[in-house]
């Protein structure tokens, strides 16, 4: 199998995939890896991994399943059919030679961007992660009063949907505490008015040729309600 890529992310994968696979071939576009010297030296230590530096991926290929040689120069739509992986074409990015390596997979390990640029000038983000904001105090709060920060935005560790999960609904609580600190409305209770004013609005129904609440009828709170409402 291949693994694209210099980071963590590609050392780790690489390193996995080297338990089940017969051989495992970084492909790195650089002459030294970006990774922590730790993993850096256990894959170049790896009797199982090869690696080709200044190298980049420039085409995959690959065959139909079940291909039958007769089929072969009849037109067929390569997006739509079942392929598996044969190849791959690599350039080398400082002779500009190309050169065919066979394989079975190709991983694309080249690390996570987190989509935060909108952010940029306007919270704090994390000195050691480039791209990820920085939360305070084992939080989802940022240096901006107001915004948080949850999933892997601001996990540069974990990444992993759980995790997210996880992360998000912190992030939910910790918004209601604040937007409760502050004074800027109480959410349920504004939900309750609204869904007893749609009730009272699609009451239509009448009893004895007075207008009743169907909210009392549903069993609600509604002491007095009715009252109220026929006095308006």
């Amino acid at each position: 199998v291949i693994v694209v890529g210099g980071g963590d992310s590609a050392m780790e994968e690489a390193l996995v995939l080297a338990r089940t696979s017969k051989t495992v071939t970084i492909v790195h576009r650089r002459d030294d890896f970006r990774a922590s010297n730790i993993l850096a030296q256990r894959v170049k230590e790896h009797p199982s991994i090869k690696i080709k530096w200044n190298s980049v991926v420039k085409e995959i290929l690959g065959e139909k399943v079940g291909r039958d040689t007769q089929d072969e120069d009849e037109s067929v739509d390569l997006d739509r059919e079942q392929m598996y992986v044969t190849g791959a074409i690599l350039g080398d990015v400082v002779t500009g030679e190309e050169s065919l390596i066979q394989t079975s997979a190709v991983f694309i390990a080249i690390g996570h961007t987190p989509a935060t640029s909108f952010l940029k000038g306007i919270v704090d983000f994390d000195e050691g992660h480039n791209g990820y904001v920085k939360i305070l105090d084992r939080s989802t709060r940022t240096s901006v009063p107001g915004i948080f920060a949850a999933g892997d935005v601001s996990d540069a560790i974990y990444r992993q949907a759980i995790t997210s999960a996880g992360s998000g609904a912190a992030a939910a609580l910790d918004a209601e505490r604040w937007l409760s600190e502050e004074g800027l409305g109480n959410e349920q209770a504004e939900f309750e008015a609204e869904l007893l004013a749609e009730l009272m609005a699609d009451s239509t129904v009448t009893k004895d040729d007075t207008q009743y609440n169907a909210y009392v009828d549903v069993g609600g709170r509604g002491a007095g309600v009715k009252e109220s409402t026929a006095a308006e």
